[in-house]
């Protein structure tokens, strides 16, 4: 039997075998013993610094959980994102003075849901921590925080200073790093704070009725040019949004606030001071129902001051304690409050009618030369009445018989209603309304505050005015206007003829500093010739010199102006409105201050002089601060020369157009310094029942404007027996006159 022999491949197999058992042998001896040692040791090292870095990690994220929160919440929602509030403009007067301006202040917001979702830690040390920087009483926060539990936003308090807010975040930093290095878990949570602004107004009530004031988000105007410029001076909020990008760090987009722009006002804030000043001495002796003040620059528009017995705190405008004792505001109903605060920020310079009385003649005298009815050599005879309508219309020389014989210019000089009247019935009605029209009578100036008011209703028209209504209105009486109506059209009577629309605002200008709106006086309308004006300025000049505005002087100057006192609605004759309009330089009219006193608490009411007074002391302190200096001798008078005098053809005298002797109704009297008051047998005032149209607001009868239904029987034969006199008087006159007069006689005076 053969025997068989191992192959080589067996062999070779098994040798790999066997060389392998004995390499394996001690190998696995040392994994046993050295690396599973290594391997252990590392594991545990690994572990060790893995423990610690989670420890770490976890105080990272105790420390910072309220911002870690913004971040993740910011991924989902708009949580993190915030509005950047606007600044509202700034109002500064002409030279640059803040009036009104906005301080950047602070909300408190607190996040109840946060502060109760670690209440053991969270809720005392914050609560003691508002306690202690803001005041707060602990029982009540801890009351409202409980309610709003669930809430993430409340805004606990508005308008905290910048102060408030670096103490609290100040406190809050040093007791949560003192809390943390003591081993606490007690922190101050669930508080922070946003942006908001503040209106200021630096002089509490300078100038109120002019500046306005907000609401208290300070997005809407009220009153003033607040008001009237709101879209001016507010802006456009921005909008901070927060997102985390693809490194998972914060990252913001902002969009940035548009603030508002700054309105530049005509005021001047020392005149305005000045001005106020002398209101304050009139309010505390003797006083009055209403006063006011306007100063103004002829010659473009601007107010520089306005204001009125009325005033409140812009700061605090709701606070009545100014004008109410606390007796008569606790006894006042809720809409008796209102009413009181409707009738503290009324601007009566603006939103408040009247009869304007005398200085309403220079009109009347500047129509009739402008559409040549009579010249400046003309006279007129004043017998002190007229029988006009059924009325006996007096004026002030009724008592001695008239004035006498009147030059135009004298009849300003001493406020003749006599004259006026015959002036007026030469001009027509239709004429008279054009030019009432013209001086913007009856429509409103435009002027760049709300509420002025729509007299529009307390003027006649041509097809409603008879006899009556034309004469009177012809002295200023029987029909109303607003004191910014008489300053503007008196300012172009003045100045040259130039009409200008009032205003309040000289310029707009924006956060970079550019001019994007500038006024410099906006020209209306051309209202009478230069002539006519140098010649109104001469005689106004003269009315202050010698006539019944010498109360109005002011030492060292040269000051015109006219005097107006105005029976009121009713025709009591016991209350009346006191005035005077005047400027200076006479020759030269630089400022121009008009001064309205309604019903002045005195006896005798009727006299101009106490608005005189106060204009004079106004104009005193006025004009050495606008560089306007006094003058020791001024030999050159601003009067026309005598051909300029000569130029157009009218009646050089008017006879009495025949008033009758034996007045058929007791006088109606209303001028400067009118007689005693003229009672019936049973007291009631003579002439009470003088019909009377009721204007816009009036309450009573008493309030009412003439009317013309009860005149038409009158009117007619009234009119006519007027008008055939004056033709009349007019034939023999022009009889009278020279050739040369023939020559002039269609010659009109252009403006």
């Amino acid at each position: 039997m053969k025997t068989s022999r191992p192959t080589k491949k067996k062999y070779r197999d098994q040798g790999m075998r066997e060389e392998g058992h004995n390499r394996q042998t001690p190998h696995k001896k040392i994994f046993k013993k050295y690396m599973q040692e290594k391997l252990a040791i590392t594991f545990f090292v690994i572990m060790l610094a893995l423990f610690a870095l989670i420890l770490v990690l976890y105080q990272i994220v105790k420390e910072n959980n309220e911002n870690y929160t913004r971040i993740v919440l910011s991924q989902h929602s708009t949580h993190d994102s915030r509005t950047i509030p606007y600044r509202r403009g700034d109002i500064v007067d002409r030279n640059g003075t803040y009036l009104a301006t906005s301080d950047k202040v602070y909300n408190l917001i607190l996040d109840p849901g946060q502060i109760y979702d670690k209440k053991e830690y969270y809720l005392d040390p914050t609560v003691n921590a508002l306690v202690e920087v803001f005041g707060y009483d602990r029982t009540e926060l801890l009351e409202t925080l409980l309610d709003h539990s669930t809430s993430a936003y409340l805004r606990y308090e508005r308008r905290l200073t910048y102060d408030k807010k670096e103490e609290f975040e100040a406190l809050q930093k040093k007791v949560n790093e003192e809390n943390y290095k003591n081993g606490s878990n007690e922190r101050i949570r669930g508080v922070w704070f946003e942006d908001e602004y503040k209106r200021i107004y630096p002089y509490d009530s300078l100038a109120c009725s002019v500046i306005g004031f907000t609401s208290r988000d300070g997005s809407e105007g009220n009153g003033g040019i607040e008001q009237y410029y709101n879209d001016t001076l507010i802006g456009i909020n921005g909008r901070e949004y927060g997102y985390l990008n693809d490194d998972s760090n914060m990252e913001a987009i902002i969009k940035p606030a548009q603030n508002g722009n700054t309105v530049v006002s005509t005021i001047d804030i020392y005149i305005q001071q000045l001005v106020e000043k002398r209101i304050e001495e009139w309010k505390q002796e003797p006083g009055s129902k209403h006063v006011g003040v306007l100063v103004m620059n002829p010659n473009n528009g601007e107010i520089l001051a306005m204001a009125c017995e009325s005033k409140f705190d812009l700061n605090n405008p709701r606070d009545l304690s100014q004008n109410y004792t606390e007796e008569e505001i606790n006894a006042m109903t809720d809409e008796e409050k209102v009413n009181a605060l409707s009738r503290m920020w009324r601007n009566f310079c603006v939103s408040d009618t009247y009869e304007p009385g005398s200085p309403a003649k220079i009109f009347t005298v500047a129509t009739g030369l402008e559409e040549n009815n009579f010249q400046t050599t003309t006279h007129f005879m004043c017998d002190g009445v007229e029988h006009i309508g059924g009325y006996d219309i007096k004026c002030t020389g009724y008592s001695k018989g008239g004035h006498g014989d009147l030059t135009v210019e004298e009849s300003i000089v001493v406020s003749c209603n006599d004259v006026m009247m015959h002036m007026a019935a030469m001009e027509g009605k239709a004429v008279f309304k054009k030019y009432q029209d013209l001086f913007n009578f009856g429509s409103k100036t435009g002027i760049d505050l709300p509420g002025e008011a729509d007299a529009s209703s307390l003027v006649y028209r041509v097809d409603n005015m008879d006899s009556t209504s034309l004469a009177t209105n012809g002295f200023g009486q029987n029909f109303n206007c607003t004191m910014v109506q008489m300053a503007a059209a008196f300012s172009s009577v003045i100045n040259g003829g130039s009409y200008y629309e009032p205003h309040v605002v000289k310029q707009i200008i924006n956060e970079n500093g550019g001019v994007i709106n500038k006024n410099d006086g906006v020209l209306v309308r051309e209202t009478v010739s230069d002539i006519t004006s140098r010649f109104i300025r001469g005689a106004l000049k003269r009315t202050v010199a010698e006539g019944t505005g010498r109360a109005a002087q002011v030492e060292g100057y040269e000051i015109a102006g006219k005097t107006g006192t105005a029976e009121k609605m009713g025709r009591n004759k016991e209350d009346y409105l006191v005035s005077f309009c005047g400027y200076a330089p006479a020759d030269n009219p630089q400022v121009l201050v008009y001064v309205v006193i309604d019903e002045p608490n005195v006896e005798k009411q009727d006299s101009s002089s106490y608005a005189s007074r106060v204009f004079s002391q106004i104009m005193g302190d006025i004009l050495p601060y606008l560089s306007i200096f006094p003058i020791e001798d001024d030999s050159e008078e601003n009067s026309l020369t005598s051909e300029e005098l000569q130029q157009g053809e009218g009646i050089n005298e008017i006879e009495d157009p025949g008033a009758e002797t034996e007045p058929s109704r007791p006088p109606f009297e209303t001028d400067e310094n009118a007689p005693p008051v003229e009672t019936a047998e049973d007291g009631s005032p003579i002439n009470s029942d003088l019909p009377y149209l009721l204007p816009e607001g009036a309450e009573t009868e008493s309030d009412m404007i003439p009317t013309t239904e009860l005149f038409e029987d009158d009117e007619e034969s009234s009119e006519s027996e007027e008008s055939t006199k004056m033709e009349e008087s007019q034939t023999s006159s022009q009889a009278e006159e020279s050739t040369d007069s023939e020559e002039t006689s269609s010659s009109e005076t252009e403006r």
